[in-house]
């Protein structure tokens, strides 16, 4: 009975690892088991001598890599309509700022500052609304993070001077990021909120331009202030505060002023700057007869320039904050390949070394075998009658509790044995 059980389980076991054997390794077309089992079955089944739950994770880092790599560009692709945008609003804003230089210098020394309110500066500043631009959403690294950190230390300042700012906010992350990174510093939140659109018009940033506009007019705010991250290349932003009303007569436009254009160099992205120079104040002829005051119509021009300005600070921050989320998808990419082949290792040394040990416990089998075999101490051979069918029958037979001869017979035996069954039968 011994021997039956022990030769019935070595066939066993050599079907299975022959089976093992013929399964390739994570990531080649031949894992996928040939028969397909329902989930309950593949839960309760093992197909292979490996981890599943490294499999599956090994599967849902690979999907997670796929799914921050197209994350990436896309806002590639959003820089690219950034771009375009700056570069159609550029003409409007340069003619109309050479415009009220133009009439800013034709009117010098005339007072120009007591009939233009965008352009009188106060004696003292007692009150400071400060305009903060942040990103809708989350995945862009630390882009949110330095801007709040900016403005932190800026409200900080200004309650040391004893004046507590009033903010307006752009960008959802900005006011999620008051209760979190301000908790400390005096402000009052107006509650003047506008989403950061992904797609920036004229339409949002008149709609910001109009309500800072009218707090600096109606003598709510003796100052306006814009918190935002200046594009400087794919790599880098930097947090920066600028100063939007009251405006300058005389040095309005930005010196840091300077586009930016995505290229693709050797397959890879680029990014070329270039400063832009400042606009030419427009000769205007002594002898121009304007149909209305010079300071209307300076005074209907500044809106739109605060306007034209707004306008392309958004395009900056909405770049800036784009070359983060960039940056952010393509270490999440990198993070996930290299988790990948982690991964992928840790799994194929486990499915080898269960196949190592599947192998060594068929080879001591059969060496244990062979050493009873040499000492006598096993059963004898199989006869040479014998075949997978007979055992399995005798092997049953055992079980069911019938007896069976204890030796194997000969061929001799087998053949009188048939030949007088076969004279028994001739008989009757």
């Amino acid at each position: 009975m011994a021997r039956g059980l022990l030769m019935l389980a070595l066939a066993v076991a050599v079907v299975a690892v022959l089976n093992v054997l013929q399964t390739a390794f994570v990531g080649s077309p031949r894992s996928t088991p040939t028969r397909q089992l329902s989930s309950r079955d593949q839960s309760k089944v093992c197909r292979f001598p490996g981890d599943k739950r490294l499999k599956d994770r090994w599967t849902s880092v690979g999907k997670t890599g796929k799914l921050t790599d197209a994350m990436r560009l896309v806002a590639a692709a959003k820089v690219r309509a950034a771009q375009a945008g700056v570069e159609k609003a550029r003409p409007f804003s340069d003619e109309l700022l050479s415009m009220i230089k133009g009439l800013v210098k034709k009117l010098k020394g005339s007072g120009l500052e007591a009939d233009l309110p965008m352009l009188r500066v106060p004696d003292k500043v007692n009150n400071v609304g400060i305009l903060v631009i942040t990103a809708q959403r989350g995945l862009c690294g630390a882009y949110n993070a330095f801007v709040m950190k900016k403005l932190k230390a800026r409200v900080g300042d200004l309650n040391e001077q004893g004046i507590v700012p009033k903010l307006f906010i752009v960008g959802k992350k900005g006011v999620s990021g008051l209760r979190t990174r301000l908790n400390v510093e005096k402000f009052n939140y107006t509650e003047e909120f506008w989403p950061m659109p992904d797609t920036i018009t004229a339409k949002e940033s008149t709609a910001i331009a109009e309500t800072i506009e009218n707090y600096f007019l109606a003598g709510e705010v003796d100052k306006i202030e814009i918190c935002y991250s200046r594009f400087i290349n794919l790599i880098s932003n930097e947090p920066a505060i600028r100063t939007l009303l009251p405006l300058s007569a005389t040095g309005m436009e930005d010196p840091e002023d300077e586009t930016f254009k995505l290229t693709t160099e050797d397959g890879k992205l680029k990014v070329e700057k270039e400063k832009v120079k400042a606009a030419k104040a427009k000769e205007i002829e002594a002898d121009v007869i304007f149909d209305q005051p010079p300071q209307i119509l300076l005074n209907s021009m500044l809106p739109l320039y605060l306007n034209s300005q707004l306008l392309s600070l958004l395009y900056d921050a909405q770049a800036s904050e784009l070359s983060s989320r960039m940056n952010a998808m393509k270490t999440a990419t990198d993070n996930a390949k290299e988790i990948q082949k982690k991964l992928l290792l840790a799994y194929n040394k486990k499915r080898q070394a269960a196949i190592t040990a599947e192998i060594c416990e068929i080879s001591s089998a059969a060496n244990a075998i062979a050493a009873s075999d040499a000492k006598g101490e096993a059963g004898p051979s199989l006869g040479v009658m014998d075949n997978e069918e007979s055992v399995a029958e005798d092997f049953a037979k055992e079980l069911a509790g019938d007896d069976v001869p204890e030796m194997p017979v000969s061929y001799d035996q087998a053949l009188d044995f048939e030949t007088r069954q076969d004279l028994i039968a001739s008989k009757k």
